[in-house]
């Protein structure tokens, strides 16, 4: 099944009227309108909660969408906050809300809002006993996929300024604190952000080696809206009696944060809007990133080698030429198959081939560069070698949420991590820098519209009852325009549903299973940084 956007039937379809605001402002939860008037100056909440909660095995999910966020004001996301269980109330639950630019000063810890948000979540405590500190986690993304139908004509998905949050357990985070500006070096420390879903095997008892899903996010550029690089916020919050409240204790800037979640199972889909504009070829040789030659005939009679861009000097002038592409350029990508790929059958389309090869192991690297040129570097093309923001080893430095902060002035101690970097066995991590070596397979792709890929997917109405959906991606454009500027109010809450967008890249890790395993999972990793790609996760 592929991914794609989550439309909604039109009847469906939710945006405040465009009634003076004085008269009346609303928020509408997914399927039903919930109104809250204006009552002497004070928006009053009206409305009661719809009955989607997802069961207690599943993180909580809630996001709101908007394209006029300048409209948007703290009580409009407050007053649509569902009431707190007693169970997301607990203090071992930590809520990671992502805002997209516009809400970024909305998430600024010293701010009134998150206060707001923060005692919202965790109601005043009813006991004498004085309650222990709560954290949250804050981070700054491009965009949120949106849940709606898209309003364009030729029908490309889209996506939504917003806020999302999901709930996790703070034993299940695991971050790293960012360096000091004065001790980074001259480059841009790019955060990432990883959300990881484990998931029991049928029939296996030991559930130490769970199937894991893993995406990784770069964060929006934030140097313009707080002079940071990237947003990546611990928070830890206390409980201060007179003031009948929780208030701020302190933050820290992350540089990695692994959030973990469970679900008894998993169904996932990929959306990759590549089309293919060469035909599937053996490496005759390579030397790291750099792809040297391939081989000249595809039928695997020969190896008699020829430049590796040979095949793209042609194709790719005829493609520019085929579509009409007004500035004569496009983005290329190479997908990299081991020699012991299972090959998918020509039969199937190009899009489920290629999600195949991925789910076997294959690669997705960007042709950063090459072509042309004389001697030894005719012919060359340059492979992005990324196919993962965290290696191996960088797993073992993060350290519990708690043992990131300081308690009464000490420094924050650095104890083994609770959990082992993904229980499953990365058979493709350990050589990463050498992409492609001789008798592997490679194929070059250039990137399409999104609409031509993520078509026939099912909408978020017809989400399972009790389950609950991740969305990742890429923005589709990131030069895409400002919407138009409207007097209506558009404001959309979705429960049960969690996501988030890059204009950079995202990572995705994913179970790889083999016949010859003997009931034990592989894991394989790649990097998708095509516009408008997709990866949906609906836990349950």
């Amino acid at each position: 099944m592929r991914l794609g956007l989550v439309p909604l039937p039109t009847s469906r379809q939710w945006a405040i009227k465009s009634v003076p605001l004085q008269q009346r402002r609303c928020c509408r939860v997914q399927g039903k309108e919930s109104p809250y008037h204006l009552h002497n100056g004070t928006a009053r909440r009206c409305f009661q909660t719809t009955s989607t909660a997802a069961p207690d095995h599943l993180p909580f999910a809630y996001t709101w969408l908007t394209k006029t966020p300048e409209q948007i004001t703290p009580d409009d996301v407050l007053s649509s906050l569902p009431a707190s269980s007693s169970s997301l109330a607990e203090t071992g639950n930590v809520p990671v809300l992502l805002a997209t630019p516009s809400f970024a000063q909305w998430i600024d810890p010293d701010g009134h809002f998150l206060e707001q948000w923060m005692n919202r979540l965790y109601p005043i405590p009813t006991t004498s006993a004085s309650p222990g500190p709560i954290h949250a986690i804050l981070a700054v993304i491009d965009r949120i996929p949106d849940a709606r139908l898209p309003t364009n004509s030729d029908g490309v998905i889209s996506d939504s300024e917003g806020l999302t949050v999901t709930i996790a357990q703070a034993k299940d985070i695991n971050a790293k604190a960012a360096a000091p500006r004065r001790a980074r070096t001259m480059g841009i420390e790019q955060a990432a952000l990883v959300f990881s879903i484990e998931t029991s095997i049928p029939g296996i008892s030991d559930q130490t080696r769970r199937p894991v899903h893993e995406v990784g996010l770069r964060l929006a550029n934030t140097i313009f809206v707080n002079g940071n690089d990237n947003t990546l916020l611990g928070t830890r919050w206390v409980y201060d009696s007179s003031a009948n409240k929780y208030v701020l204790d302190r933050s820290i800037s992350l540089s990695t944060c692994v959030i973990t979640n469970f679900a008894r199972s998993l169904q996932t889909s990929c959306g990759l809007p590549l089309y293919p504009v060469g035909l599937r070829r053996k490496v005759i040789s390579s030397m790291g990133n750099i792809l040297r030659q391939v081989a000249k005939q595809v039928d695997g009679r020969s190896d008699e080698p020829m430049p590796a861009s040979s095949e793209l000097e042609k194709e790719l002038p005829r493609y520019i030429a085929e579509h009409n592409i007004a500035d004569q350029r496009v983005s290329v990508w190479a997908l990299v198959e081991k020699p012991d790929t299972d090959f998918v059958p020509s039969a199937t389309s190009a899009q489920d081939r290629l999600i195949q090869t991925i789910q076997a192991g294959g690669k997705l690297h960007r042709v950063m560069s090459g072509g042309g040129g004389w001697g030894k570097k005719q012919g060359l093309l340059s492979l992005d070698p990324e196919i993962s923001f965290l290696e191996p080893k960088e797993y073992g430095e993060l350290s519990v949420l708690d043992h990131l902060f300081p308690d009464d002035g000490r420094t924050p101690v650095k104890e083994p991590l609770p959990f082992e970097q993904p229980t499953m066995a990365m058979d493709d991590l350990s050589s990463l820098s050498q992409v492609a070596s001789p008798g592997d397979y490679v194929q070059f792709f250039v990137s399409v519209e999104p609409g031509q890929t993520h078509s026939g997917l099912r909408t978020l109405s017809e989400l399972p009852q009790g389950s609950v959906s991740y969305h990742f991606g890429m923005v589709s454009d990131a030069d895409m325009p400002a919407a138009e500027a409207t007097e209506h109010i558009d404001l959309i809450a979705v429960p049960r549903y969690f996501g988030a967008l890059s204009e950079k890249a995202i990572t995705y890790f994913q179970p790889k299973i083999e016949a010859n395993s003997k009931g034990g999972v592989l894991g394989t990793s790649t990097k998708c940084d095509i516009p408008g790609s997709r990866i949906e996760m609906t836990l349950a």
